[in-house]
């Protein structure tokens, strides 16, 4: 019978080894606009405190005071990856007095008319992290204040502009923090990547009787991407993807594992092993078949072939024909099986009679080694494998396509189709190929 070979889904496979690596990805994209809008709403423009005279810090009471006044211009968010940097100029003047009981007499000031407002640049940087546990961490890093036109007033030798800017650098720092605590509701980072992982774990039906198992085994982070104000983070899976026969599986459910946080690769794709068998059996019949209808004519007579065996052994195939009519007796022939892609069938190159053989109709003549026997074999050996082989591209394709759940879409391509090796087996022949492309999950949340 023709089928398609099981990968076994153990730790191991045929040959001992493991049916290949691939990668599962799960992109999760946040748009950040809306946050930044409402980051650009709940800023204050003004910091607390503008216009009030208050006393230097560390020095006596009546000792020297200053008063601002400060605004900022909107906000200017940058996406970099995983990094959001945010900007704001402010414009402000500021005075510096002593303070006699309740007046205090002004000392020296900046910004004040007739002079212009000065103006400075402030930003912070948000670093934007995971955690093992599929929390979210945002590390804040604040610029240092860029003074786009200098403001110089020395009185008493102390610089009070950094406490002019430190309200507005205050408020940046809570809306990062707010904007933190909103990427988190937005993302639910974690419920998203358990449902793509328990989806990952149960069979995907290729055709009746047909399932591809995805076989998960860990879960690492891709680098973050960004595009305009749209943040993608990629939690991809690794996989060993393998085909089973029969009846459904029933996977055994595995927590979703914490996120590896280590720089181990995950092999890139998605790449599955099937295995194709024909067995001697019935390539002998379909040999058979083709040869035992044809007689060979030459001119020394007739004869035909009764009967045709195929078998392997040492990597070679080898075809016992039976013959009778002028010559009568047993021809064996050895070639090298090779696969056609194109046209899924097994083919025997470099078809030529064994040893034995040659010794044996060396008596009978040139006439039958150079006869048309050897050349209508090649023709002939062309071995049709299971369509299901050729087939099974298009099945995986739109196997890899399809809605899982309401919220879980899995999609894929299959872009190549290769054949390894063709091993020669005590029973059988095996084409052993692999299925090639990429494939992903995509969790959309939960309406609320």
């Amino acid at each position: 019978m023709r089928t398609w070979r099981l990968l076994a889904l153990i730790p191991f496979c045929l040959h001992g080894q493991e049916p290949p690596a691939s990668t599962l990805a799960a992109p999760i994209q946040v748009d950040l606009a809306p946050m930044f809008a409402a980051a650009e709403r709940t800023t204050p423009v003004t910091p607390q405190g503008v216009e009030t005279w208050t006393n230097l810090p560390g020095l006596a009471q009546g000792s020297p005071a200053y008063r601002f006044n400060l605004y900022r211009e909107p906000l200017y968010f940058v996406l970099k990856g995983n990094r959001v940097l945010m900007h704001t100029t402010v414009n402000y003047w500021f005075e510096v007095g002593l303070r006699m009981g309740t007046y205090v007499k002004g000392m020296g000031s900046c910004g004040l008319p007739p002079e212009s407002f000065r103006k400075a640049r402030l930003g912070i940087q948000a670093e934007v992290a995971l955690t093992p546990d599929w929390g979210l961490d945002l590390k804040l890093t604040p610029e240092e204040p860029l003074r786009i036109d200098g403001c110089h007033v020395t009185y008493l030798g102390y610089d009070i502009t950094d406490k002019v800017l430190a309200g507005m650098k205050d408020n940046l720092a809570k809306a990062t923090r707010a904007l933190q605590a909103q990427i988190q509701e937005a993302t639910r980072l974690r419920p998203r990547a358990e449902a793509a992982w328990l989806q990952a774990q149960q069979p995907v039906e290729l055709a009746p009787g047909v399932f591809l198992m995805l076989n998960p085994e860990r879960v690492r982070l891709s680098p973050w991407s960004s595009q305009g104000k749209v943040l993608t983070l990629t939690p991809e899976i690794q996989i060993r993807p393998a085909v089973c026969l029969g009846a459904r599986p029933q996977p055994v459910p595995r927590p979703l594992p914490p996120l590896d946080l280590s720089t181990r690769p995950i092999a890139p794709g998605f790449s599955l092993q099937v295995d194709a068998d024909l067995s001697y059996e019935h390539a002998s019949r379909q040999l058979t078949q083709q040869l035992s209808a044809q007689p060979f004519e030459t001119d020394k007579g007739r004869f035909e072939v009764t009967r045709a065996a195929v078998r392997g052994k040492d990597g070679w195939a080898y075809l016992d024909l039976d013959i009778k009519g002028k010559v009568t007796g047993r021809l064996t022939l050895k070639g090298r099986p090779v696969f056609n892609e194109v046209l899924g069938t097994l083919r025997l190159e470099d078809l030529d009679y064994t040893l034995e053989t040659r010794n044996w109709i060396t008596s009978l003549g040139e006439w039958f080694y150079r006869g048309t026997l050897r050349k209508t074999l090649t023709d002939k050996c062309s071995f049709f494998l299971d369509k299901s082989l050729k087939d099974l591209k298009e099945k995986t394709q739109q196997g890899l396509n399809r809605a899982l759940t309401p919220q879980v879409a899995l999609t894929g391509v299959v872009d190549a189709f290769r054949v390894g090796r063709v091993d020669v087996l005590e029973d059988r022949f095996k084409v052993v190929a692999r299925l090639e492309g990429a494939v992903q999950i995509g969790v959309t949340p939960d309406a609320r």
